[in-house]
């Protein structure tokens, strides 16, 4: 005669496998989630100057009309190295700037060696970079030069506290950092970091008029609060 032998199966010790397998489950999901989450995330976008669209442009009298701008590029020893003309059609100006430049024609990024052989005051992360700038942009109908328009969150009258007065575009052959010059009296730099090709930078005033602070230059341009104005007008009346 066989004795039997009874198993007795605690309900427990069938639950701790099941728990077990759906927390591995869990954590599988989460980390997939996570991977498709990291996919999807949108990549931050560098801002494309290559092209500068002109529209809806301020203070023009209605007695004003022009049919191109044109801008010139210095480089090396601040001389024009190259002049840019667009045409002035359904109320905007297209401006493609010019993808490439000779090295040679291109300026010296900074002026750490002393002298006014750089384009910056301050201080470049890459002594080695070059640059070329556009200038002023001015207008004309024909041959005759009738005005200047700029780009600005000023405008133009009244008080100039904290407002980015001066903008400009600035190829670059490689990208930079710069920073502040201490022994520099005029300005200083933050959040000012070029890419390679073109940027577009400001000098922002002082929040107050009383000539003690300096001037702040950045590539942090509040865009969201900038336009195009007519600056000036060579047209008299």
């Amino acid at each position: 005669m066989h004795n039997k032998t009874t198993v007795s199966i605690d309900s427990n010790d069938l639950l701790y496998p099941v728990i077990c397998l759906l927390l591995i489950f869990s954590l599988l999901m989460v980390g997939c989630s996570d991977d498709e989450n990291e996919k999807e995330s949108p990549v931050p976008e560098v801002p494309d100057y290559s092209t500068i669209i002109v529209k809806d442009i301020q203070n023009i009298p209605d007695n004003f009309t022009f049919d191109r701008v044109e801008v010139k590029v210095t480089g090396a020893d601040w001389q024009v190295i190259e002049t840019l003309e667009f045409p002035y059609e359904n109320g905007q100006i297209v401006m493609t700037l010019p993808a490439t430049f000779p090295s040679e024609k291109l300026q010296k990024v900074d002026r750490q060696d002393g002298g006014m052989t750089g384009y910056w005051t301050g201080f470049s992360d890459d002594g080695d970079a070059l640059v070329a700038t556009l200038g002023d942009f001015f207008v004309f109908k024909g041959d005759t030069r009738v005005g200047r328009i700029a780009i600005s969150n000023w405008s133009g009258k009244g008080s100039a506290a904290g407002k980015a007065t001066l903008m400009s575009y600035q190829y670059a052959d490689r990208p930079f950092i710069l920073t502040s010059n201490p022994k520099d009296k005029s300005y200083y730099y933050s959040d000012c970091s070029f890419k390679e090709g073109w940027n577009i930078f400001a000098n922002i005033n002082p929040s107050s008029e009383n000539g003690t602070a300096k001037v702040l230059r950045t590539t942090a341009v509040p865009e969201s609060t900038l336009f195009w104005r007519l600056a000036e007008s060579y047209v008299y009346n």
